[in-house]
């Protein structure tokens, strides 16, 4: 697994990533993907965990579209919570990952933005 820090001799910052992190919290796609096009060619370790938030953020309001588009026949009542508590603990997963150091991609993320 991937580790960055804020030290100098890797120049990836934990502190961006754990502020995107808690954007997408708001946000969900737009306060990441904001983030990550602002910061994509500075680091590319950096740039590849901003990008796996902003595809985190993406995905899982695709999910909950679909949720909402499916609500009429009833499973969307069922899905919909369940998608929507799964981003809340990935995002505060991700969270703590960040503060440790750590890289993590959120499961059931699509690489949407390369």
């Amino acid at each position: 697994m991937n580790e960055f820090n804020n030290s100098p001799d890797n120049g990836s910052d934990k502190t961006l990533i754990l502020v995107s992190y808690i954007v997408s919290l708001f946000t969900a796609v737009v306060g990441p993907l904001i983030i990550w096009a602002l910061k994509k060619d500075d680091d590319p370790l950096t740039a590849d965990a901003l990008r796996d938030v902003a595809n985190f953020g993406l995905s899982y309001t695709i999910y909950m579209f679909a949720a909402w588009l499916t609500s009429f026949i009833l499973i969307g009542l069922i899905v919909g919570p369940i998608v929507t508590i799964a981003f809340y603990i990935f995002a505060i997963i991700g969270i703590v990952k960040a503060v440790n150091g750590e890289a993590y991609k959120p499961p059931f993320t699509i690489d949407i933005f390369k």
